[in-house]
């Protein structure tokens, strides 16, 4: 028995070897996204809060993510840290003032949530600090941002909200639309519930490995290990094959018609919602990397880089958008605004995205501002 370990040993330290020659005379692409900020790609560099724990904190955080009973409204688990902290189910925003008597609403997906950045870095946050510049003392900004969440969700999360007269509701959103609607090709699903069907059939072995979040595990590993980096790269290769669906144009072009008929649908009920209940409701639609302005060789190569963004997300973008944007001309509700060009200008070679939408904290600045002008 001791020989068979030991040749195993040896085995396994022989390839490991190998591997390290190999990554060093081909070095990989990062073969996923914790690997990816780790190198800290532009838009972290220069961000005062970048460092390997700060990394490490984003991809702990929250203590899981939790789908309420009967419902399709996914929340965070508590999670108490140096740069992001969780209570309640909502992520922290700083710089609220005591006793504000008038609430902001900001509902959205993951880039609201916004894991790529400390508390005080948040699009809400940036948002409360310009709302006490203008209103001291009368607004306090709530983060309702939770990861995958489309209009559809965030239409019944506002459901359970206690909105009154004369608070504000703000949607941010567009991209999980188009990924569930075209990209996964449905669009009157959601993620979460996706990956429970997913999950519910694979075996005990894989279920474990989920339950005990493998999947950081290992890329915490490659840290240490060549080989695993390797093997890894080849387990997500699956990233590297659009899904079949987006090699139909004929498909394509259905699947953002339905996507973006839903989402129209969503904004237009929320406003009624909200009017319901004498508060206003501001709509706007997020930028992302696939947008028609001519991308830096950086943004290039984030695009190109499937393992960080699955191939396909291109075409399903370069045919939602435009969908999206249709609808919103066409909501009568409420007033919609689109903010996806609102990162084409830079200055001094800034870079903002670190992937195919989520932010640093100079964007999600840039963002808050830009509500701030817009708000009624």
């Amino acid at each position: 028995m001791g020989l068979v370990v030991a040749s195993v040993l040896l085995c396994l330290l022989a390839l490991e070897a190998a591997a390290r020659v190999y990554r060093r005379v081909r070095p990989p692409l990062a073969g996923n996204r914790y690997t990816f900020r780790l190198r800290q790609p532009p838009p972290y560099r220069g961000a005062w809060y970048f460092c390997k724990a700060f990394v490490d904190e984003t991809f702990r955080q929250p203590n899981g993510w939790f789908v309420r009973p009967g419902t399709r409204i996914v929340v965070p688990g508590d999670f108490r840290g140096k740069y992001i902290n969780v209570a309640g189910g909502q992520r922290r925003t700083t710089d609220a003032p005591a006793g504000a008597g008038h609430r902001v609403f900001v509902i959205g997906g993951s880039a609201i949530y916004g894991a790529e950045v400390p508390d005080s870095e948040t699009i809400p946050s940036h948002l409360q600090r310009l709302l006490n510049a203008r209103q001291p003392g009368y607004w306090r900004v709530e983060n309702y941002g939770y990861i995958t969440v489309n209009t559809g969700q965030e239409l019944e999360l506002l459901r359970t909200l206690p909105v009154a007269a004369s608070d504000l509701v703000i949607f941010e959103d567009g991209v999980n639309d188009v990924v569930e609607g075209i990209y996964n090709g449905n669009p009157r699903g959601w993620m979460a519930g996706e990956n429970r069907k997913a999950l519910a059939g694979v075996s005990f072995l894989k279920g474990l490995l989920v339950e005990f979040n493998a999947k950081y595990v290992a890329t915490r590993l490659q840290d240490y290990s060549a080989l695993v980096t390797i093997l890894g790269n080849i387990v997500n290769r699956r990233n590297l094959e659009p899904r079949p669906q987006l090699l139909d144009a004929g498909q394509v072009a259905a699947l953002s018609r339905e996507t973006a008929e839903v989402f129209r649908g969503n904004l237009a009920e929320a406003a009624r919602f909200t009017a319901a209940r004498g508060a206003r409701f501001v709509h706007f639609l997020q930028p992302q990397i696939y947008g028609g302005q001519p991308r830096t060789a950086y943004e290039q190569s984030v695009v190109e880089n499937f393992y960080v963004n699955p191939n396909g997300l291109e075409i399903a973008f370069t045919a939602g958008y435009p969908a999206l944007r249709e609808a919103m001309a066409h909501l009568s509700e409420a007033i919609s605004l689109d903010l996806s060009a609102t990162l084409d200008a830079r200055t001094g070679g800034e870079e903002f995205y670190l992937d195919f939408c989520h932010l640093n904290h100079i964007a999600n600045g840039r963002i808050a501002a830009a509500m701030l002008r817009t708000l009624p």
